[in-house]
C-alpha cells in the first residue's frame, strides 16, 4: 500500500539534497585549489596491471544514463518513496563531501583530459573539479541505488551501472584504485548506520511535526 508523501518530508529531503550540493561544490573548490600541487601515487597495483584507455565517453554518458534512469525509476516505481532516495542521495553526497576535504591528492598518473566534452564543460565547474579523487561517486551513486531501490530488475540495473562505471574510471585513469574499493564499503555502511541509527529517529521527527 502506498503511503500519503507529506509537505514536511518533501521539504526536508529538497533542503539536504540542496545543502548536499553546496557542500559538494565548496569542497571540490578547495581541492582543487591544494590538490593541484599534491604528488600523484604512482604505486597503484590495480592500475599498474589494467589497461590504460580513453573512455571519458563512457564517464560522461554512463553516469548521465544513471541520473536518467534513477530518476525514471524512483518517477515510475515507487513515487512515494522519492523523498526517502533524495535525503539518502543528500547523506552519500555530504559524506563524500567530508571525504573529499580530508584526502585532496594529485591525480592519478596517465589520467585521460575530459575538458573538451560541451557537457563537461557545463557541469564541471559545479559538480567535478579533478582532484576531488576520493571516493568514487560513479561508483558510489549506482551502488546506493541497488542498496536502496526495492524491485530487483532496477536494482540490478544500478549495480551493472556501478560495476561498469567503476572499471570506467579506473582504465581510464580517473580514480586510483582505493577510491573505488572504498565506494562500496562506505556506501554498504551508511546505508546500514542509517537503518540502525538514523532512520528511527529521522521517522519519529516525521510523526512527530505530522
Amino acid at each position: 500500500m502506498k503511503r500519503k508523501i507529506e509537505f514536511f518530508e518533501i521539504f526536508l529531503s529538497m533542503l539536504s539534497f540542496t545543502g548536499a550540493l553546496l557542500a559538494n561544490y565548496y569542497a571540490g573548490r578547495y581541492v582543487k585549489a591544494i590538490g593541484a600541487k599534491a604528488p600523484s601515487l604512482h604505486n597503484d597495483l590495480l592500475l599498474s596491471w589494467l589497461p590504460r584507455l580513453n573512455l571519458s565517453e563512457l564517464f560522461i554518458w554512463g553516469f548521465a544514463a544513471f541520473i536518467i534512469f534513477a530518476m525514471m525509476a524512483s518517477i515510475l516505481t515507487q513515487p512515494e518513496r522519492i523523498p526517502y532516495v533524495m535525503w539518502m542521495y543528500a547523506l552519500l553526497i555530504s559524506l563524500r563531501a567530508f571525504f573529499v576535504l580530508l584526502t585532496p591528492m594529485g591525480v592519478p598518473p596517465g589520467i585521460f583530459e575530459i575538458n573538451n566534452s560541451a557537457l563537461f564543460q557545463k557541469v564541471r565547474n559545479h559538480l567535478t573539479f579533478g582532484n576531488d579523487l576520493f571516493f568514487s561517486a560513479h561508483t558510489a551513486m549506482p551502488f546506493l541505488g541497488f542498496l536502496i531501490y526495492r524491485r530487483r530488475h532496477i536494482r540490478f540495473v544500478f549495480l551493472a551501472l556501478s560495476v561498469i562505471l567503476a572499471g570506467c574510471v579506473l582504465i581510464a585513469r580517473f580514480h586510483y584504485s582505493i577510491d573505488v574499493a572504498a565506494a562500496y564499503f562506505i556506501t554498504f555502511a551508511l546505508v546500514r548506520l542509517h537503518q540502525e541509527k538514523i532512520e528511527p529517529h529521522y521517522r519519529n521527527l516525521i510523526r512527530r511535526i505530522q
